[in-house]
């Protein structure tokens, strides 16, 4: 873990509030380009006086003769203020935002490297289809029969991330109508029924959390449970789902790691064991013997030093390559 956030990142309700921005330079009209996607009421003072902060909800000053003085009379009336490129004279700053809304992406660095958080942005932007947030548009409007029909916990959970992250969210992202809706039906369909426990034997790679694979991470956000050996490296546990438990088996003899996981599968638990190295073939199968559905995720391989061989040279040769190079 990090050092704790100096700044807790937040979502304002802008909705038919006023924000003010004061100055009217270039960073007045970057601030302005951003602000003006979202629903408040903007206003634009360039003759500050000391009524003009009344009914603010927001306000941003990129005038550096008012800095000061705005950024007093904004506390002074409890007004979240943020002054450009003077954090210290802030109450809040603004991150860069990748924008799909309904679904929005913000980016800080508190303040200590805008051209990091910038570049961040600007990969993800690349990164994300531009339709994405139609895609949360369409969940939305699924919500009240998704609760209606699927209980609420993991079988819920499990419809929204397979929805998201599945063959249904492909289809929309491509256009695909038809199968988009028939995707959804056969979701719905799936997850109404009772939950048949699992078993994912995951392997952690070397145990560098940079080095997981991309199947492993999403086995940790799938899973109920995560069943992980003693010294596995926090920062890989960390990437799992916030409500998952998670169990500690490093001093547990063998057959005390197989009750855990049959036990959690048999009630219908999406059970992830968790190791550094590679799943251990008696664990599985003795998990498997229980009639228990289990899959296996392999991680990267440690990499083993090349071996360097040599190889003897006549002398002959090796003076007729020094020569040549001479």
């Amino acid at each position: 873990m990090g050092e704790a956030m100096r700044y807790f990142p937040i979502f304002f309700d802008l909705k038919d509030r006023v924000v003010i921005v004061i100055g009217d330079g270039e960073e007045a009209a970057r601030k302005l380009r951003l602000l003006s996607r979202t629903q408040a009421r903007i206003s634009v003072i360039t003759d500050y006086d000391d009524n003009s902060l009344a009914g603010a909800a927001l306000v941003v000053c990129a005038d550096a003769r008012l800095q000061t003085r705005v950024s007093a009379d904004a506390r002074a009336r409890d007004i979240p203020v943020n002054v450009v490129d003077r954090p210290d004279l802030s109450t809040f700053i603004m991150p860069s935002i990748v924008d799909r809304s309904p679904l929005v992406i913000a980016i800080g660095t508190e303040g200590t490297s805008p051209i990091l958080g910038q570049g961040l942005r600007a990969r993800l932007d690349a990164m994300l289809p531009q339709n994405l947030g139609k895609l949360a548009d369409a969940a939305n409007s699924l919500r009240a029969r998704v609760a209606a029909k699927i209980p609420f916990g993991n079988r819920r959970r499990s419809f929204w991330q397979r929805f998201f992250f599945g063959d249904v969210r492909d289809a929309f992202i491509a256009g695909e109508t038809t199968n988009y809706l028939d995707g959804v039906e056969a979701l719905l369909a799936t997850e109404a029924t009772p939950p048949q426990g699992r078993v994912s034997f995951v392997s952690a790679g070397p145990g560098d959390p940079e080095l997981l694979t991309l199947k492993a991470q999403r086995k940790l956000q799938e899973a109920d449970v995560i069943v992980h050996d003693r010294f596995l490296d926090a920062a890989i546990l960390e990437m799992a789902r916030r409500d998952a438990d998670r169990l500690s088996v490093g001093s547990l003899a063998f057959n005390g790691v197989i009750d855990i996981l049959v036990r959690q599968a048999k009630a219908g638990r999406h059970v992830v064991r968790l190791r550094s190295g590679e799943a251990l073939v008696e664990e599985l199968a003795a998990v498997a013997a229980e009639g228990i559905p289990v899959e296996t995720v392999p991680g990267i391989p440690l990499q083993q030093p090349a071996e360097i061989v040599t190889f003897p040279v006549r002398e002959d040769i090796r003076d007729a390559i020094l020569k040549a190079a001479s």
